[in-house]
């Protein structure tokens, strides 16, 4: 039981710690993302073009 709870642990901080990074990397490149009311995603760059 313990050795599942250090994984679960493990894999959440490895799972934020890309996130942020990823938030960060679209920040640069002027990338923003938006929700949709149907709850689909998508992101636009600094000049208005979808990216994916």
């Amino acid at each position: 039981m313990a050795i599942i709870a250090v994984v679960v642990t493990v894999y959440t901080v490895k799972d934020r710690a890309i996130w942020k990074n990823a938030g960060r990397r679209a920040a640069e490149r002027g990338v923003e993302c938006y929700e949709r009311n149907d709850g689909i995603y998508y992101c636009e760059d600094k000049y208005g073009n979808r990216v994916y």
